[in-house]
């Protein structure tokens, strides 16, 4: 039976929360690429409708599918489908080697390192192994070019998870100690401090 669960937009105090982390991860990706000093514009009202649009996606997952925490996978898959599609970091310095998919690129960063943290709090004696750059380049190019869903994008990170040895089967097994990772439902506490 599906609870009727009325979706509640999150409040202004909670997008602009939301909207500061994502801005803090946008951050650390441009330094992580030797892009510290770039010239870029936030679309706000594009990033807003990216946490808007994710978070009514998350309720949905609670109400249609009784999913209570939708995994981190999802969770990420879905932030980034709309950062993709929403599009709301702007590189205006042609220069810059994110110039031509920062959007894409970001997504890639944020998927990477959701499952980067995810693997180095399971797997303890294995250091974690980035994907190749022909890897990456090939990914991106599915993302600035091809049609990918929602769906897609979620079977798309939890696939590449089940590379690690942690897609969604692994969490599936280990739901009791995962649901501790997330706060209130929240995959940012996966990246440390921005919370």
């Amino acid at each position: 039976m599906v609870k009727l669960e009325k979706y509640r937009i999150p409040t202004n105090e909670e997008m602009n929360k939301r909207a500061e982390n994502l801005e803090t991860l946008w951050k650390e990706f441009l330094k992580l690429e030797g892009e510290e000093d770039l010239d870029y514009h936030i679309h706000r009202k594009n990033l807003f409708e990216v946490i808007k649009r994710q978070d009514k996606r998350m309720h949905y997952f609670r109400v249609f599918h009784d999913l209570d925490y939708p995994c981190e996978y999802k969770y990420i898959a879905i932030e980034c489908f709309w950062i993709n599609t929403l599009k709301p970091f702007i590189v205006t310095d042609e220069k810059s080697k994110v110039y031509n998919c920062p959007n894409e690129m970001f997504s890639l960063y944020l998927i990477i390192v959701t499952i980067r943290a995810i693997y180095e709090i399971y797997v303890k004696d294995k250091k974690f192994e980035y994907p190749t750059k022909e890897r990456m380049h090939d990914i991106l190019y599915d993302f600035k070019f091809c049609s990918l869903s929602r769906e897609a994008m979620i079977a798309f990170v939890e696939t590449f998870a089940d590379n690690y040895g942690i897609g969604i089967d692994f969490l599936q097994k280990n739901a009791k100690d995962i649901s501790r990772i997330i706060k209130s439902g929240n995959v940012a506490a996966l990246w440390g401090d921005i919370e």
